[in-house]
């Protein structure tokens, strides 16, 4: 079975998520408190592998206690599965008339009763008391207009009495019930054993053969009840189990084996407990084997010795080994080799690395390294014996991990998900699949204080949305690397105008930008010093193209000393000081896109002499757009006019612009040789 959408109801801080749709991987992002946890663990109750059972008292939502909760038995779970081809014959064999089931829709509720719908709606004979009723009417009817055959009234009219009689009986009791509820199957087997008991000659069956005919019919409709049961059971105990992950403890770097092995058998599911057996299973070791492996063991002789400790050293080299080989498929932050030592009745977990080759004790490494080991050691192990073909709900898997370690916790899981359908919850980017945000689902507070769960819009509140575009937003910042060949600008009318110019003089066979450079805005130019050298960082060339304003000439100074980078300072190419590239256009082509961006502005603008005085064209413009209270001035606006009229008629930017375009590429492309 496979799980295409769920729902959460009446479940802590949920008061109903409505349907949710999910897939082999599905991820859950929100801020703390959202109701992630509660989510998942009232999802994970509809079959839990834990065993454990709702607690009305805890978890149903306190405020509606007092009010709603003894009024009725609520539903809190509900999973609509696709049943498989196999499934869908065997459930045709336990019960015929579900031969077009595709999916099943279970729900839990506090009572642990489960009610099972079939998705399409079979169509189901009627068995209500409201049709017996009727045929139970219709027969006492024909019986009491039945003649008997020539020759057979002596014996035909007891047979008659008695018929009518019993059906008086039973008519008159199933009128009592209630006409929609299903008929009681022992009440039909009493009235069919009663009147085929009384028909035992051929003429009788000749005499009633319809009745004979319609109670056959309606024993085999009834059928269906039974066979409907068997079906909702045999659903009910192929109910993939659902595994909650919420609490993960770390593996102890020394095992005691005597005490380990008591608290194998006090507390087998204690966490500890729990990742300790799973650390032996998973390498294939066996605690009391191994136990027995003891050279310290008393009177034995010193060749008995000998070989137990020789059989001991070789497994603990096994299965050093096998863990060594079987972690760097799945940590690859640094190459870690396990050592797996004995030391009396105690087990030993040393690690060393490729950085560091001596060998530290397991619980001496980052906590973050104990987890990812602890927590997938666990996972894998178990996955293997009941939690194969589980789905799985981890509850923050990669909480205790580095940001890149958590982007491969991401591919791991997804390479889990094609054996086991897994739902996990995040508030970290990290997390977050850029390349798959329509695996997100966003956990939120509503209104009215419970949780709610979007898929296809995104809510308002920011500490939610907050995890899905720091990921988008560091997804974007490695695109960064893609090319080792970028020219840095200040802003996004830089990148448009430059961009747009070097388009139009690729067309006109001029010089042009070269083809493996990719032009990069910083967003100001205090931004441009982390920027810079990360990509230098990166071994990445830059050129970087600034205003001829102050702080452009400031940074740009700072980092060709700092950083060694060459800079190009856009009053080079015209003959204003402060120049932007807005400067690189006629002053005349740029009102009129002024003009064309603002249509409110119904006279051309008029500088007064400090205005004039002011060097750059786009805070010339800005000033008097404030002096005559106009809206406020937005320069990526006439940017913008200018673009389209670049890829519109391009004729309209003169060779003399186009030329000062032709020196700044040239300059670019020395620098990024």
């Amino acid at each position: 079975m496979h799980m295409i959408r769920f729902r959460v109801q009446n479940y802590k801080n949920v008061n109903d998520t409505d349907w949710v749709n999910c897939g082999d991987l599905t991820c859950f992002v929100g801020k703390n408190e959202a109701g992630k946890s509660a989510i998942f663990r009232g999802l994970s109750k509809l079959n839990p592998s834990d065993g454990e059972k709702y607690d009305g008292l805890k978890e149903f939502p306190r405020r509606r206690y007092t009010v709603d909760f003894k009024t009725m038995d609520w539903p809190v779970s509900s999973v609509e599965f696709q049943l498989s081809a196999d499934e869908c014959k065997q459930l045709k064999e336990i019960c015929p008339v579900l031969d077009k089931v595709k999916n099943v829709i279970c729900t839990r509720y506090y009572s642990w009763n489960l009610k099972t719908e079939f998705e399409p709606k079979p169509s189901l004979p009627d068995i209500s008391y409201k049709r017996y009723l009727e045929l139970l009417e219709r027969w006492h009817s024909t019986i009491e207009k039945a003649m008997a055959p020539e020759g057979k009234g002596d014996q035909f009219s007891p047979i008659k009495q008695s018929m009518l009689q019993f059906l008086t009986q039973k008519i008159q009791k199933a009128s009592e019930s209630d006409p929609s509820s299903i008929v009681d199957r022992a009440f039909v087997d009493e009235i069919s054993n009663t009147i085929m008991g009384k028909i035992t000659e051929e003429w009788q069956k000749q005499v009633f053969e319809q009745i004979i005919k319609e109670i056959g019919e309606f024993k085999i409709d009834i059928e269906v009840t039974g066979q409907l049961d068997k079906a909702r059971k045999w659903i009910e105990s192929n109910l993939p189990k659902f595994v909650y992950f919420y609490e993960y403890d770390v593996i102890n770097s020394a095992v005691h084996f005597p005490t380990f092995v008591q608290q194998l058998g006090q507390t087998p599911s204690a966490p500890q407990v729990r990742t300790t057996k799973c650390l032996f299973e998973h390498v294939g070791l066996d605690i009391e084997t191994i136990q027995k492996l003891d050279p310290a063991t008393p009177n034995q002789n010193i060749e008995a010795l000998r070989k137990f400790a020789d059989e001991r050293a070789i497994l603990m080299s096994s299965a050093s080994n096998a863990m060594t080989k079987k972690f760097s498929e799945w940590w690859e932050q640094r190459k870690h080799k396990f050592a797996y030592k004995t030391d009396g009745h105690f087990f030993r977990v040393w690690v060393s690395d490729d950085l560091d080759p001596s060998e530290i004790e397991l619980d001496q490494r980052s906590y973050g390294m104990q987890y990812f080991f602890s927590f997938y050691l666990v996972f894998l192990e178990e996955a293997k014996g009941v939690h194969a073909n589980a789905i799985l709900l981890l509850d923050e898997p990669g909480l205790h991990l580095h940001g890149t370690a958590q982007q491969k916790n991401v591919e791991f899981l997804e390479k889990l998900s094609k054996q086991n359908q897994l739902l996990y919850s995040t508030h970290s980017p990290f997390m977050v699949d850029p390349d798959h945000l329509e695996r997100v689902r966003v956990v939120c507070e509503g209104e009215d204080g419970y949780a709610k769960v979007s898929e296809d819009v995104w809510p308002k509140d920011r500490d939610s949305l907050f995890p899905l575009q720091a990921g988008l937003g560091y997804a974007l910042a490695q695109t960064l690397f893609y090319s080792k060949r970028q020219v840095v600008v200040e802003g996004l009318t830089d990148y448009w105008l430059l961009k747009g110019v070097n388009d139009l003089l690729s067309r006109k066979s001029m010089k042009t930008l070269r083809e493996d450079a990719v032009i990069v805005p910083c967003g100001g130019v205090s931004r441009l010093m982390p920027l810079a050298s990360m990509l230098r960082g990166h071994e990445v060339k830059v050129a970087i193209v600034l205003d001829g304003d102050e702080p452009g000439k400031q940074k740009g100074k700072e980092a060709q000393t700092k950083l060694l980078l060459k800079c190009l300072f856009l009053s080079e190419f015209t003959k204003k000081e402060e120049a932007e590239i807005e400067n690189l256009f006629p002053e005349k082509l740029y009102l009129d896109a002024v003009y064309e961006a603002y249509p409110k502005i119904q006279t051309p603008l008029e500088f007064n002499q400090k205005e004039k005085n002011i060097q750059c064209i786009s805070k010339r413009v800005k000033a008097a757009f404030e002096r005559n209270g106009y809206d406020a001035f937005e320069k990526w606006r006439p940017a913008k006019v200018i673009l389209d009229w670049i890829h519109e008629k391009p004729d309209i930017v003169p060779n003399e612009t186009l030329t000062k375009f032709e020196s700044i590429f040239d300059e670019v492309n020395r620098i990024l040789e």
